[in-house]
């Protein structure tokens, strides 16, 4: 009895070490001290590069996004070879976690996540097949995803009242549900219009254009629309009035809900470089 008391007591000895072994393994590594922007100089009212060294770095990386609670930080990095990919970074009691592939990644190029304001859904564009043993898709739609607790869910494809058969790019969402995206589809004002879509239950009305006081005969994407829908900040690359290769824009709701020209937002925020993927 003493020696099968004495084996258990090893036993189970071994299997916590064991435990603890693989559990420091399997932990991402450490970036970033605890706190919210990922310890951070809080945001001010003149543009500074964010997280240097380990979310800004000489990748190109770009469209980034915090859960509600400002726990959790995600973000696109271009990965040569294999397209853009959704990374995340997490604040733990020992601080922000090496960012890593978030839970509903995959093979195939993503990016432009967007988090409704209760944290429930994530919508962002993916080249990933509808199902299993198709070929990727040549452009990126727009896709969801779920969250239950602390767990994403599979991703969803949204049907063809957002999506074309062309790309769509930078899906945001007011409070109301209203989704704002860039697409090239046909029928626009140029290359590339931005859309919105008013919900309809679980699903999505017919995208709209919206019009020529934002969309213009150069590109327009990466819209965000305000949560209240007041406002929209966007990309237009080429216009006259353009400090750089792509500026943003911001366009304001009247009284009865048109959007007013959109006027670029001057060069405290434009440089001659690309401005673009604005988050609030």
């Amino acid at each position: 009895m003493r020696k099968t008391a004495d084996y258990w007591l090893l036993f189970a000895l071994f299997v916590a070490v064991l435990h603890v072994v693989t559990s420091s393994a399997d932990r991402p590594p450490i970036v970033a001290p605890s706190g919210p922007y990922l310890g951070q100089v809080p945001p001010g009212k003149e543009p500074i590069i964010f997280a240097e060294g380990v979310v800004s770095t000489d990748s190109n990386d770009v469209s980034c996004a915090f859960t509600p609670d400002g726990r959790e930080f995600y973000f696109g990095r271009f990965e040569p070879g294999r397209g853009y990919k959704i990374l995340l970074t997490e604040d733990t009691p020992e601080g922000w976690t090496a960012p890593r592939p978030t839970p509903f990644g995959s093979d195939f190029s993503e990016i432009d996540l967007f988090i409704t304001g209760d944290g429930g859904r994530g919508f962002f564009v993916s080249k990933r097949p509808t199902e299993r043993g198709e070929v990727r898709s040549s452009v990126y739609q727009v896709w969801v995803t779920d969250r239950r607790g602390d767990r994403w869910g599979p991703p969803q494809r949204l049907g063809p009242t957002v999506n074309s058969e062309e790309r769509e790019l930078f899906p945001t969402l007011a409070d109301n549900g209203t989704i704002v995206f860039g697409s090239n589809r046909s029928g626009g004002h140029g290359g590339c219009d931005i859309y919105s879509a008013s919900p309809d239950g679980n699903d999505f009305n017919s995208a709209v254009n919206l019009g020529p006081s934002v969309n213009s005969a150069s590109d327009e994407t990466d819209a965000l629309i305000a949560p209240d829908g007041s406002f929209l900040v966007f990309t237009s690359v080429g216009r006259g009035d353009g400090y750089g290769s792509g500026d943003l824009y911001v366009s304001f709701r009247d009284l009865a809900g048109a959007w007013l020209p959109a006027v670029n937002m001057g060069e405290a925020i434009n440089t001659p470089s690309s401005e673009f993927c604005p988050t609030l």
